[in-house]
């Protein structure tokens, strides 16, 4: 695995201007091709130092299509998840996008 920023990161990474009270996450559609690659992608993210908020799998013709929401990495990590899971077979597609959300007061 490659290593990646594990710290927390909020509105203030470099390039979001200080957005005060907004949280950036990341949603990954990915296709496994079995369900047990699951556990690569887990380790990929733990590695990452992410923090797993959804999780849905569902059957499809050729393995899982997968879609979750990660948290507490930055979006250059997130992209480089991306890459990493297709490369390590893990994932037959592997997509990311980033999400800025308000958190509630």
């Amino acid at each position: 695995m490659s290593e990646f920023n594990a710290a927390p990161v909020a509105a203030d990474e470099p390039g979001l201007g200080g957005l005060s009270g907004l949280e950036l996450l990341h949603d990954f559609h990915i296709v496994l091709p079995h369900l047990a690659a699951w556990g690569s992608v887990a380790e990929a993210f733990r590695s990452a130092g992410a923090e797993l908020q959804s999780l849905q799998l569902a059957r499809q013709a050729a393995g899982y299509a997968g879609r979750c929401r990660i948290k507490r990495v930055s979006s250059e990590d997130a992209r480089r998840l991306s890459g990493l899971l297709i490369d390590s077979g893990a994932a037959l597609h592997a997509s990311v996008e980033h999400l800025m959300l308000r958190s509630a007061p």
